[in-house]
């Protein structure tokens, strides 16, 4: 409860600081004075006045606020203050200054992934074949396993993931692989094939595949096996190999979960060997129903193991660094390809297509950072990447009381050249604390729900 409770307010903290300060930098930048910079809101507990600016902690953890003179539109001002005022600057200063906080968490997310590409890296393994797929593109081509690719069409390659990009980057197009063999250079021509798979919100996402890859398959050996399943009542124990189902050779594991998936809950024979015994058990799979992201029923079928994991010998790992500029171009992509999946989710979840159930609040968030914290400083740093990039994405969204409410007005002022009439702004930011109410109530609901569900 600790660790979920310190690394709550380290994630809060550091998005909230970097939100409230690209606001205020930016005021400062426009000549708007700041009255107040705070984070938390409630009761000030500590802080220092530095000229007109009070920089404070405030009790209450869940939040923060920039007070700059004048962001009230009627309140009345002392003359000499009327230059400091955010409300007499033009409106696209308005615009620049609100705008900045969740540009500045967007900022936030493109730092950390630098730093990261730059410093620490990202963990590959060494372009050398460990699995060619019967039949596809690699296989008609002639690749083996053992083969090392070292370049494709003239450009070299020095990780998987550079085989991967080239591939997507072909879209279909015909590939020459510059393999060694045996001491010796040998040339290909892949043509990759196109297939579809499904993204995580339910959409077709096509892709391009050559059919080799550079992890063995999953064998299908018993990693553990869980009490009450079927497979502990008929004596199936780790590290026993499933060699055959229903008279089937069984020679990875996706082979294996494919035919158990496939009996609809038919008793399946299943031939284990056991330190070289061949050993014969009769296992029914228990039917289970699901909800996945997009609120549907998922049937799936389980006797209850699991695998040993992804072994990758120390041999074929390699840890690839990035330069400055190309780790901030990978730093941008990255962090764009997660706000577009974050603004998907949200249109599916306003046409009801995915799951409201998969929304989550406070409580969600403080679990979450406090799982990432017990991974290690890495994963929490990355979380705090991830949960910077929903929070610029949910303040930009046109609700009043929000960024993207404020945005809303300052743009409909900039074209009708007069800002809207006050009674109108008072019954739109009233509608948008109540959504954010309610949204508030239904999000802390799911997460209640979700603790005594679990």
């Amino acid at each position: 409860m600790t660790t979920i409770i310190i690394a709550f307010i380290v994630v809060l903290g550091v998005l909230i600081f970097f939100h409230e300060l690209g606001h205020f930098l930016v005021a400062r930048l426009c000549g708007v004075g700041v009255e107040k910079f705070s984070l938390g809101f409630g009761p000030r507990l500590i802080g220092k006045t530095v000229g007109i600016t009070d920089y404070r902690i405030s009790a209450i953890p869940l939040g923060g606020y920039v007070k700059m003179v004048g962001d009230e539109p009627d309140a009345e001002l002392d003359p000499e203050l009327l230059p400091l005022s955010f409300t007499h600057k033009h409106v696209f200063k308005r615009i620049l200054i609100v705008a900045a906080g969740p540009f500045f968490n967007l900022l936030l997310a493109v730092m950390i992934y630098t730093g990261f590409f730059v410093f620490v890296g990202t963990e590959d393994i060494r372009p050398v074949v460990r699995h060619v797929e019967t039949g596809g593109p690699a296989a008609i081509a002639g690749l083996q396993t053992g083969d090392r690719i070292t370049a494709i069409d003239g450009r070299p390659v020095t990780a998987w993931g550079d085989i991967d990009k080239l591939v997507a980057e072909a879209k279909g197009s015909r590939l020459h692989f510059s393999v060694v063999r045996d001491g010796e250079v040998i040339d290909f021509t892949i043509e990759p094939q196109a297939k579809v798979t499904k993204d995580i919100l339910g959409d077709d996402l096509p892709y391009y595949d050559v059919g080799c890859s550079g992890l063995a398959p999953l064998a299908a050996i018993v990693g553990e096996v869980a009490d009450g399943y079927p497979a502990k009542a008929m004596g199936v124990r780790k590290g026993d190999r499933i060699v055959a189902i229903n008279d089937q050779p069984v020679d990875s594991w996706r082979t294996m979960t494919t035919l158990i998936s496939g009996s609809k809950g038919a008793p399946l024979h299943v031939r284990l060997d056991r330190a070289g015994s061949v050993i014969n058990v009769e296992i029914v799979p228990i039917r289970f129903s699901e909800e996945n992201l997009l609120g549907e029923q998922v049937e799936s079928y389980r006797i209850g193991i699991s695998t040993p994991g992804v072994t990758i010998p120390d041999a074929d790992r390699i840890t690839i660094k990035r330069g400055f500029f190309q780790a901030v171009a990978e730093s941008i992509a990255q962090t764009y390809q997660i706000s577009r999946l974050m603004v998907l989710s949200i249109g599916k979840l306003i046409k009801g297509t995915v799951s409201t159930k998969t929304l989550g609040g406070p409580i969600m968030i403080a679990e979450m950072a406090g799982q990432q914290a017990e991974e290690g400083l890495t994963h929490l740093i990355f979380f705090i990447a991830w949960l910077s990039i929903n929070l610029a994405v949910i303040n930009f969204l046109p609700i009043p009381v929000l960024d993207g409410g404020h945005l809303l007005f300052f743009f409909i002022e900039a074209i009708m050249r007069r800002p809207l009439n006050t009674r109108m702004r008072e019954m739109a930011q009233q509608a948008g604390i109540f959504i954010l109410i309610m949204l508030m109530v239904f999000v802390f609901y799911n997460d209640i729900s979700r603790i005594f569900s679990s």
